[in-house]
């Protein structure tokens, strides 16, 4: 498996996107810190999901990030209590406007959402995670179905399963099944390779592809 396309990670290369990425990660891990005054995972788990937020906002500023949920004219069909709540929304108000918006949370127009990421600070069964983003796939416009994603904040192991480049959404993989990934181990210690899909899927979705070579 490679993060880089077309390259060999041996030597150098090796070392340096394990820095990169022990590098990027490094806020997320001052979750121990948090650990000494707050053992409630709750809150912990609000802390990832606040420095996910902060790391989609510098790197697709021409977005709007927030929380919320994703409306459709076919909910008003339906129970309204089955629309889904959305961990992390990528949109875009140019196309439709938020119907309400305060802070981090907004009620966003189907037509304005870009991606959808679901965040969870540990998660035992990975099946239900990948069942959240399948539900969640009908929010996305066609053009943007495969813009998913599921992040686990600690996990024993990695979880991404493909190869990781800066076009790996354009595999068609992706285009079906729901990725996720898998930032830390138990131990706090990185995933470099899920880390660099994380960062590319991010990339991608900005509009970036083979920025590194």
């Amino acid at each position: 498996m490679s993060f880089t396309a077309g390259r060999d990670l041996t030597g150098y290369w090796h070392r340096f996107w394990q820095s990169y990425a022990d590098a990027f990660i490094a806020p997320l891990k001052s979750s121990e810190l948090l650990r000494q005054f707050v053992a409630n995972s709750n809150v912990t788990g609000l802390y990832a999901e606040a420095w996910m937020r902060s790391i989609a906002h510098i790197m697709l500023p021409q977005f709007r990030i927030s929380t919320g949920a994703v409306i459709r004219p076919s909910d008003q069909t339906k129970d309204l209590k089955s629309v889904l709540q959305c961990d992390l929304i990528v949109w875009d108000p140019s196309q439709l406007p938020a119907i309400l918006e305060q802070g981090d949370f907004a009620l966003v127009p189907t037509h304005s959402v870009h991606a959808i990421i679901e965040i969870k600070r540990t998660c035992s069964n990975i099946g239900d995670l990948v069942k959240q983003l399948e539900d969640r796939r009908e929010l996305l416009r066609i053009d943007c179905r495969q813009n998913l994603l599921g992040v686990v904040v600690e996990n024993s192991k990695p979880l991404f399963s493909g190869d990781v480049n800066p076009e790996w959404l354009k595999h068609p993989t992706w285009q079906s099944e729901c990725a996720t990934v898998s930032l830390l181990s138990s131990e706090m210690n990185p995933h470099t390779n899920d880390i660099m899909t994380f960062i590319y899927f991010l990339s991608q979705v900005a509009g970036h592809f083979e920025t590194v070579s």
